[in-house]
């Protein structure tokens, strides 16, 4: 009978013992966790909480991207809205030809943000080297064409009627070309 009391008592010990370690392991997985949790707000809030007090966080416009892209590289605010009406007056089965300047940054992503503008019409994209611009005109001359787009090229003095937006894109219509819509 002893034993039996006694085999109780080590069940009810080694219990308390279990117990006792798994209450250790929660308290130290919650004192981690919160440690953690600090050491990320005391990094977070230096910069998040000007952009707070600023009213930088909520809601933007749907164009706030592709308007920073825009006023940044033509100084037109608002340009999204602009290169939309500008593209609307064209009909949707024409297509547009884009000439960007060959290794140059700014060209070329003002090029593939006039395209993503351009939605839903059609778009080509073309490099252009210096020597091979006249060429490139020549071959993007077709009725199926509304117009072309310069991004921080200058077209030749032989295409007229050309209307600028800010200072870095150039729309050259396709009555210009010499085609009738």
């Amino acid at each position: 009978m002893s034993n039996l009391l006694d085999d109780c008592a080590r069940l009810r010990c080694n219990d308390q013992q279990r117990l006792t370690r798994m209450s250790a392991r929660l308290y130290l997985h919650i004192g981690l966790w919160g440690v953690l949790l600090a050491v990320f707000l005391a990094r977070s809030i230096p910069i998040v909480g000007p952009a707070v007090l600023e009213s930088k966080i909520g809601p933007i416009d749907p164009n706030h991207s592709t308007d920073a892209y825009l006023s940044g590289l033509t100084h037109v605010p608002n340009g999204s809205q602009l290169f939309s009406n500008l593209v609307e007056s064209v009909p949707p089965k024409k297509s547009f030809v884009i000439f960007v300047e060959a290794e140059n940054s700014p060209s070329e992503f003002l090029g593939m943000v006039v395209a993503y503008l351009s939605w839903p019409h059609d778009v080509r994209i073309v490099k252009v080297r210096g020597a091979t611009l006249e060429q490139e005109i020549a071959g993007a001359k077709s009725s199926s064409v509304a117009g072309l787009f310069f991004c921080l090229i200058k077209p030749p003095a032989s295409l007229t009627g050309s209307s600028h937006f800010g200072s870095a894109i150039i729309f050259v219509p396709n009555v210009s070309l010499g085609f009738n819509s």
